[in-house]
């Protein structure tokens, strides 16, 4: 058995009478990927939340390779070695797709040994590389990133996520093939199976076929509680994992 980079024990958010998550435990693996199904109100967004840092479990604990950890921010989260890709992409359709890479984390150097500017060359270099990695290097750094088609897009945000510092040893990805075309989709099937040779994701998604394509288990939400958890390929067939959601 892999090793367990990822611990989730008995994860609980109330917001309220409402009960968004309710002991929710379960294991990540290093190098697989574990598919998070859900339909709307099923607790997937709340979960993802707590494992990026946004927002706080009611009650529970986490576990990073065996020690517990507690995220005050997103940005704990990043530096424990946890990246996600969001839903919306989080891309500024209005910059570059150079811009949106660096953004908040622009690379810098210094003139006369004490002013700073931006390291435009350094930048260019490495969005170029990163793009290059992931199959896009035929994406122009400098295009507009309202005018990419929405496989483009996605294949900035993943760049971006993942060729980082820190370096994420845990990738999330929320809905990544959310509006995304047939092709599109594939593509990103191909991102996540490049992905599991360098880390560990969590893959989260309404979308049940999507996750039987992608993912190696499988763990269905409903209500906040898990009723299903199983290997994506051997396990119960699709009508029945549907018949759960």
């Amino acid at each position: 058995m892999a090793e367990v980079v990822l611990e989730c024990r008995n994860i609980t958010k109330h917001y309220g009478g409402v009960h968004a998550l309710r002991g929710v435990s379960f294991k990540l693996h290093r190098n697989e990927v574990l598919g998070i199904v859900g339909d709307n109100g099923a607790g997937k967004s709340t979960l993802i939340k707590i494992l990026r840092g946004a927002i706080h479990p009611t009650s529970g604990e986490i576990f990073l390779s065996g020690k517990r950890v507690s995220f005050q921010s997103p940005r704990d989260a990043v530096d424990c070695g946890i990246q996600c890709v969001y839903q919306d992409l989080a891309l500024v359709d209005e910059l570059s797709v150079k811009d949106n890479f660096f953004l908040g984390r622009e690379v810098e150097r210094r003139i006369f040994g004490f002013l700073p500017v931006l390291d435009e060359k350094t930048m260019r270099r490495e969005v170029v590389y990163a793009l290059g990695q992931i199959g896009y290097e035929d994406i122009s750094i400098s295009a507009r990133t309202a005018d990419l088609s929405g496989g483009q897009r996605q294949a900035v945000a993943i760049a971006r996520a993942v060729f980082t510092k820190p370096e994420p040893t845990i990738l999330l990805m929320d809905e990544p093939t959310s509006a995304l075309s047939e092709k599109g989709k594939q593509k990103v099937f191909q991102f996540v199976s490049f992905l599991k040779e360098r880390y560990s994701i969590i893959l989260v998604t309404h979308d049940l076929n999507a996750a039987l394509q992608a993912c190696d288990r499988l763990i269905i939400l409903k209500l906040g509680e898990i009723v299903f958890e199983g290997d994506a390929h051997n396990g119960l067939g699709v009508q029945e994992l549907v018949s759960l959601m």
